[in-house]
């Protein structure tokens, strides 16, 4: 060995160890500024300050699922966690129904003396899971409002000492849970949990889909740098502001789809492709061609359209527009949740956020281009 390459090795050890402490640091300054990295099993995406959370079942579904081998996922265990605490009052609004987990948490907050009530669609005591889960609540004292009409209670929220709100796609369910694409934002922001308040009061009062009335007290809140708005169909209009926010999108379009047969919104998707905006599409596999769907009119068109691959079921209804406004909720793409159903939507304009979706938007699109291997 010369001499000469002694310095050479050294260097070699130094330049690696720079390299290593400014990943360190590129790190540390993007984890300071957008919150966890989003997408990790068990790692919620934060905003605002942290008042607002958004959890993915997507990082933590396993192929098959084996109900002996589950293992309650973080949204499950962070929603138990804030039951657990609740002191004065529980309401829940869902369309199904049949997670032993919270059925359990809600009777222990009834026998520490908290309220609990509920609102919930009649329609899925067809199944006997659902009806045993709303009689063990009833048992229990809590107090339920049912839906009755041809229309569905389709929103999905609990609120928690009028403090905690959690919204999304995901009904309190075992395939929602453990088999099903969803996300579930816990928000804190007092304004929000207002307008929840809200709409729970109208259900609570026996007033479902056309019969609601009275405005949103805080359609629109701030908090901390990011934008929060909040709808209620069928007594708002929701389309319009969705078709509002795509007619201003001029960057990108991604959507995940559990139903889409609106035309007025595929036809908004398809003038914006025209116009140069790439826009990706993921179809709920069994409904891609369903009555009315836009699956075939869109692919017609030339946007990038994909079933998803799921084994189960792709249950998000989302929209991701030009890398920072996020659109989430219970309502599908529909005329019956326009029209019909009970539903409530989030725009929310954050950077971070939306890269949050992002991301869950790439790990369902992957899986639509190589679907799962299911059993």
């Amino acid at each position: 060995m010369t001499t000469s390459a002694l310095p050479l090795r050294h260097s070699g050890r130094m330049l690696i160890i720079l390299a290593l402490v400014f990943a360190a640091v590129v790190a540390y300054g993007f984890l300071g500024r957008v919150g966890p990295l989003p997408g990790r099993a068990g790692q919620p995406y934060l905003a605002a300050g942290g008042r607002l959370a958004v959890y993915f079942t997507t990082p933590e579904l396993r192929y098959p699922d084996v109900p002996r081998n589950r293992v309650a996922p973080a949204l499950e265990r962070a929603l138990l966690a804030d039951i657990a605490t609740a002191r004065e009052r529980i309401e829940l609004a869902s369309f199904e129904y049949n997670l032993a987990s919270v059925a359990e948490a809600l009777i222990r907050a009834r026998a520490r003396g908290v309220q609990v009530r509920l609102a919930l669609d009649r329609e899925s005591l067809h199944h006997p899971a659902m009806a045993r889960w709303a009689g063990l609540l009833e048992e229990a004292g809590a107090s339920v409002s049912w839906e009755r009409s041809d229309g569905f209670l389709h929103s999905k929220f609990v609120i928690l000492d009028r403090r905690v709100v959690w919204t999304g796609s995901w009904n309190v369910t075992v395939n929602d849970t453990y088999r099903n694409n969803n996300n579930l934002l816990r928000i804190t922001a007092p304004q929000v949990v207002a307008n929840y308040v809200a709409e729970f009061e109208r259900m609570a009062a026996g007033r479902f889909g056309s019969r609601k009335a009275g405005a949103t007290p805080y359609p629109l809140a701030r908090l901390s740098g990011v934008t929060v708005a909040t709808f209620f169909s069928p007594h708002e209009p929701v389309r319009e502001h969705i078709l509002d926010h795509l007619a201003r999108t001029r960057r990108s379009i991604d959507v995940l789809a559990f139903s889409f047969t609106d035309d007025k919104i595929a036809r908004a998707l398809i003038d914006r492709h025209y116009l140069g905006v790439p826009v990706r599409v993921v179809f709920e596999a069994r409904n891609a061609n369903g009555s009315g769907s836009e699956y075939g009119r869109l692919r017609a068109a030339g946007l990038d359209v994909q079933r998803d691959g799921n084994c189960h079921t792709m249950h998000h209804k989302v929209m991701i527009l030009d890398e920072r406004v996020v659109i989430t909720g219970s309502y599908n793409f529909t005329r019956r949740a326009e029209e019909v159903n009970d539903e409530n939507l989030l725009i929310i304009d954050d950077p971070g956020l939306a890269r949050a979706f992002a991301e869950e938007f790439t790990r369902v699109y992957r899986q639509a281009r190589v679907p799962a291997r299911c059993v």
